[in-house]
């Protein structure tokens, strides 16, 4: 059905946002910080007694049979949590090579337990290494099994892809028809992580079956994400095709709940937003191209209904209309504030709601409430890991000044410090043409003229040559500035000796790729975007631009989020249920966090003659 407007929509003033401003007004999420790991402290409980009587035992017995209680003792202690100690018993059992077959197994399979409950894959992995493990099917089932799934952890801890599917799939076999279903759910789990770069590429010879048809079915899930409808359809088309399949009879568990989603799909949902202001009008537009493409190509489509909250103070009033006139889920509102009030309800949601901001990192989030929109934290945390991974360690940090670029500011520092970075030279700069003295400043360049000036005063000029000369201990520098800025900023650099120095940037650097003559001036800024502004392979891209008008990069990426959150209703129970599932996006490959928000990774990218060339993973 067509969407139906509760109220008449008066045409609205579209403005030009440039930089990250008003991105940043859309979204905000601090990611909590890391858990401190506990002291162990385990009570052993009934099992103590058991645990002294088999080390007493120990004590006095020969090595071989000394051996045996305390690996005993070793996995008594492993299955009540007593990691450390249990890595204590186990050194005192000696040289596992030296043991009997028997008890090589056993202590290899302690030994991984315990380097695995310390995320230590290299240490599990070396741990099974014993030579009774040299010929796995010559080993009892349970014990082919055991190792099977250690190894298959290791590996897929130590970023082994493709490996630990491979060890899984080795154990189907082996596995009661009740057990396969838990395995294939590990399946999917890996395959669902590893990076697609990994896991489809096109030089991949799969060496079974089995394995064949388990990426065949990560093939055509991945590549219809944007439709529920259409991945579904070509499920079943693979369910006909491969018919020996061990998940044939039982989809992995996300995609057996997707399928029960759909079945029970809203049928009515409610669009409330401000349509008539900037921000909400390229949002929306971004919805209703997304809607009416799947309305064209006969997809199933729910009846949508607009509540208008242009202009008003309360937008959660036409939330509560919404209610009352019975819609099934509700996508919006925009306002952070009223996501925060929404935070703070003590009943779950009284339809399942995707706002369209972030609300407080700390705030909870009542059942059936997910949070989405654009924000910065995604993008700065993003250029932090891209520059950690290519090696730097010393930033320095260039913003506008000013409180609302303040917390961006902050937040890049927190978490690069987090990392174990520094912080060499933090700056501002404001409305300005001329950009040589703050970077003069971050460069140190003001402080070495000034010593010039200084010998100059105490010697005959004619004898004095002076070449300025920047710190060099800044390896790239964190900018946020809008392209005009960054156009200035950038020659700049490279006017006070620091061509060399890596420039990583948020999103607002790039406008979308409108300017190429001018955005020469910003050639190897390194920053991350939407897919959707970067590469234009999303189907849906060619029609929005030729149904509204040209948009600069600001508002691309509004309406790209438009695009999502109409993709996004029908996804957001099952990344809940499974956070480690993700969706590739117009904004960006999108995942759950606990805290009920739907984040982005971005696409990196490089300006080359002006241009954005997306970066390979």
């Amino acid at each position: 059905m067509l969407p139906s407007f509760s109220r008449q929509i008066r045409p609205g003033r579209l403005l030009l946002m440039l930089g990250a401003l008003l991105l940043a007004s859309c979204g905000s999420s601090t990611p909590p910080p890391a858990p401190v790991a506990p002291v162990e402290e385990i009570s052993l409980g009934q099992q103590a007694d058991e645990i002294e009587s088999l080390l007493d035992r120990a004590a006095d017995s020969p090595t071989p049979q000394a051996a045996a209680y305390r690996l005993e003792a070793v996995e008594l202690l492993l299955e009540a949590g007593a990691v450390e100690r249990a890595q204590r018993t186990l050194g005192d059992v000696g040289a596992v090579g030296t043991l009997e077959p028997a008890l090589q197994i056993r202590a290899a399979l302690a030994g991984a337990r315990i380097a695995l409950e310390r995320e230590d894959a290299n240490a599990a992995l070396r741990a099974l290494l014993v030579p009774a493990a040299n010929n796995i099917a010559s080993l009892s089932a349970p014990n082919q099994i055991a190792l099977r799934e250690l190894r298959a952890d290791a590996l897929f801890l130590d970023g082994q892809y493709l490996a630990a599917v491979r060890e899984r799939v080795q154990l189907t076999p082996l596995l009661t028809d009740a057990d396969k279903i838990g395995n294939n759910n590990l399946i999917w789990e890996i395959l669902s992580t590893a990076p697609l770069s990994v896991t489809l590429a096109p030089d991949l010879n799969p060496d079974s079956y089995e394995l064949r048809g388990w990426l065949e079915l990560l093939r055509i899930v991945s590549s219809n994400q944007s439709d529920v409808q259409t991945q579904l359809d070509s499920m079943r088309r693979w369910r006909n095709t491969w018919t020996q399949h061990s998940a044939i009879n039982q989809w992995p568990a996300p995609l057996q709940l997707l399928t029960e989603i759909w079945e029970r799909r809203p049928r009515q949902i409610a669009l409330v937003l401000p349509v008539q202001e900037p921000l909400g009008k390229a949002i929306s537009e971004g919805f209703l191209s997304a809607y009416y493409d799947a309305l064209a190509r006969g997809r199933s489509v729910p009846e949508v209904k607009i509540y208008d909250t242009s202009f008003q103070p309360e937008p959660l009033i036409l939330y509560d209309q919404a209610v009352d006139d019975g819609v099934e889920l509700i996508i919006g509102p925009l306002l952070k504030d009223a996501v925060r009030r929404m935070q703070r309800s003590s009943r779950p949601m009284p339809v399942p709601t995707l706002a369209l901001n972030y609300g407080d990192p700390d705030g909870g989030s009542p059942f059936d409430l997910f949070q989405f929109g654009l924000a910065p934290e995604d993008e700065i945390m993003q250029a932090a890991d891209t520059a950690w991974k290519a090696g730097h360690r010393n930033a320095a940090v260039l913003t506008p000044g000013g409180g609302d670029y303040q917390r961006i500011q902050d937040t890049f520092v927190n978490y690069w410090t987090s990392l174990g970075g520094q912080i060499v030279a933090i700056d501002t700069f404001g409305d300005t043409r001329d950009y040589s003295p703050v970077v003069k400043r971050v460069f140190s360049i003001d402080a070495s003229e000034a010593r010039a000036a200084r010998i100059r005063n105490l010697v005959p000029r004619e004898n004095v040559q002076f070449v300025p000369r920047r710190r060099q201990d800044v390896d790239f520098i964190f900018l946020l500035a809008n392209p005009n800025e960054g156009r200035q900023i950038k020659p700049t650099l490279a006017f006070n000796f620091a061509d060399d120095v890596p420039v990583y940037a948020m999103p607002s650097i790039y406008d979308g790729g409108t300017n190429p003559a001018a955005n020469r001036d910003l050639n190897n800024v390194i920053f991350n975007d939407a897919p959707w502004v970067l590469d234009g392979t999303d189907p849906l891209k060619p029609s929005v631009v030729q149904t509204w008008s040209a948009a600069s990069g600001p508002i691309q990426r509004l309406r790209a989020m438009g695009v999502d959150a109409y993709r996004l209703y029908l996804r957001m129970e099952q990344m809940r249920a499974f956070p480690y599932t993700r969706v590739s996006g117009a904004t960006g490959t999108l995942y759950y966090r606990p805290d009920g928000g739907i984040h982005r990774q971005l696409r990196n990218a490089i300006i080359v003659n002006g241009e954005a060339n997306v970066l390979s993973d």
